[in-house]
């Protein structure tokens, strides 16, 4: 049975938002601003926080899945700039068009992707005005959104309002769209990987075993939910934990990070995570690891 040490979570979450508000280690040099793909990319002829930066931006993030977020959101700002009538409300792209302007602009994703994203789009257009603004009203929680999205679709016969797109997904997008416009909810931080990550390495999970990702996001949701109020004031320390994952936790095994690491001295290293032994895909489990492997060593 494995459990979450939620005063160590405190501590550790605490220690690494702190660093980012006080632009230490790490964020001396690297921030939302000049890190962030939502801020790195966006298509010509836009600006940051606009009506049409917001619509795109709702379309890609609901297109991530694990890829190489940079590349994809390159990708999708050069087609929206080459085809500006992705933007307009109430066009629905045909499978036909899609495919070759996928192709065109090297935006691999999964088999099944391009009808979810032209179905996307279209419940955006048709049930939120293309405002992804309206997806998050009246309620404050993925959970609540889940239960609303899910009553619109019941109640005009859709299966899904949004496939592919689970709670990360809209925790992500919620990130994005509470930088760049005014959003009153909760759950802004994404439990993803680099969160599972430092939880796992740094003893906030405790016991034997191994326990369900999606077990492990309902237990850390409202823990950092809780936390984030104090730092959701300082811009951009939103994405303090992706910044620390993809550029420092990468890097824990080969380079010696204990001057950048705002937790280097409370985590013992890269974290576990099953995969199947024929696919190599995720299982969906972490465990907490009887023997991690050794820091960088001088």
């Amino acid at each position: 049975m494995i459990t979450v040490n939620k005063t160590r979570f405190r501590k550790i979450f605490r220690l690494i938002f702190t660093a980012y508000k006080e632009k230490n280690g790490i964020f001396s040099t690297l921030n939302a601003e000049n890190s962030g793909p939502q801020k790195l990319y966006i298509p010509k002829g836009l600006s940051s926080g606009d009506n049409k930066h917001l619509y795109w931006l709702t379309l890609v993030a609901m297109s991530d899945r694990r890829t190489n977020s940079r590349v994809l959101y390159r990708n999708f700002a050069s087609m929206f700039s080459e085809n500006t009538h992705l933007f307009t409300v109430g066009f629905s792209p045909s499978i036909v068009e899609m495919t070759q302007l996928f192709r065109q602009y090297q935006i691999a994703l999964p088999v099944g992707e391009i009808k979810f994203f032209i179905q996307r789009k279209n419940h955006l257009d048709d049930f939120f005005g293309g405002d992804p603004r309206k997806i998050y009203e009246h309620v404050l929680t993925v959970d609540e959104l889940i239960i609303k999205l899910k009553k619109i679709a019941k109640d005009n016969g859709v299966e899904n309002l949004f496939p592919g797109a689970k709670r990360k997904i809209f925790s992500l997008l919620a990130m994005f769209l509470s930088e760049l416009s005014e959003l009153d909810f909760i759950d802004i931080i994404p439990i993803d990987v680099w969160v599972q990550a430092i939880v796992s390495s740094t003893g906030i999970l405790k016991g034997n075993g191994c326990i369900n990702v999606s077990t492990l996001e309902k237990e850390l949701r409202p823990l950092m939910s809780k936390l984030y109020k104090e730092f959701r004031g300082n811009t951009g320390s939103v994405n303090a934990t992706w910044i620390l994952g993809r550029y420092q936790c990468n890097r824990c095994v080969g380079s010696d990070v204990s001057n950048t690491c705002p937790i280097y001295n409370h985590c013992k290293g890269p974290f576990t995570r099953h995969r199947h032994a024929v696919s190599s895909k995720h299982l969906g489990v972490i465990s907490v690891p009887s023997a991690f492997k050794g820091k960088f060593v001088k």
